[in-house]
């Protein structure tokens, strides 16, 4: 895989260490697909590839694996977050990181050179990702409260005050203070440093998915209880990076998304 790409200018950015999780159960083709996009557009920066696999029966080609600098294997626990959480820990040389799963892909050139531009010039940034969670980007008090059919309100469903009820529940329980709004950048791409890393003691593992997606907002929140900014990285999210679950903001995505509504 070629990782040629100019340095940035003489005030320097770090080489980023791109750190791509897998798991047992997931098809080669997305790593696949993964690299063939790095083939396709310029990072923009100077990078190091490094590949995390949940579990010990991934059926790891001879061809994918040399397109890493080193292949981490480890139990098959913590979801993404636990390969994360083990890689930046193991990666002792590495200052800074960009997290993936290994569905997504480069959509675009310059998508790693976007991506710590934004980290760099956002005052006391912590974490850029490609999804701030709009459902979740309010205060909890609008969250953990469901409309009813006479109130007109920002409130929200009954479902989603549910969850959000069980997220707070569960930061409590860690000890993460929630602060006043659920704000958090998904973890499908996040970039951020070591220093931010060990600040906030990094990821928090956890057995179950809905966990997982509590412990997604309680990264956020200890960032932001520490002060750090959250960003993301341009106006339509997955513009850059993309994800084979999450489309992007482009007209034609939001007009298809407005004509499926109404069918």
């Amino acid at each position: 895989m070629s990782r040629r790409a100019a340095q940035l200018d003489a005030s320097g950015v770090l080489t980023t260490a791109v750190v791509v999780a897998t798991w047992e159960g997931n098809p080669p083709r997305y790593l696949r697909g993964l690299l063939e996009s790095f083939e396709r557009y310029d990072a923009g920066l100077l990078f190091r590839p490094f590949l995390v696999v949940n579990g010990h029966g991934y059926p790891l080609d001879a061809s994918i694996a040399a397109c890493f600098e080193r292949v981490l294997e480890r139990e098959n626990t913590g979801f993404n977050l636990g390969a994360w959480d083990h890689a930046w820990r193991a990666l002792g040389d590495c200052e800074r990181f960009l997290f993936l799963q290994d569905d997504c892909f480069a959509r675009r050139r310059n998508w790693l050179r976007d991506i710590a531009l934004r980290f760099d010039r956002t005052p006391r940034c912590g974490l850029v990702g490609e999804q701030i969670q709009r459902n979740f980007d309010r205060p909890w008090s609008e969250l953990v409260v469901a409309r009813s059919a006479t109130l007109t309100s920002r409130r929200v469903s009954a479902s989603v005050a549910a969850r959000a009820r069980y997220y707070r529940e569960k930061l409590r329980e860690w000890g993460i203070h929630e602060g006043r709004a659920a704000r958090h950048v998904t973890t499908v791409v996040q970039y951020t440093s070591r220093e931010v890393l060990e600040d906030v003691g990094g990821y928090d593992l956890v057995s179950n998915y809905e966990d997982a997606i509590a412990a997604e907002i309680g990264f956020s929140c200890k960032l932001t209880a520490r002060g750090y900014a959250l960003a993301q990285v341009g106006r339509r999210r997955h513009a850059r990076i993309g994800h084979r679950e999450w489309s992007d903001d482009g007209f034609a995505a939001r007009l298809r998304r407005s004509i499926e509504k109404r069918m």
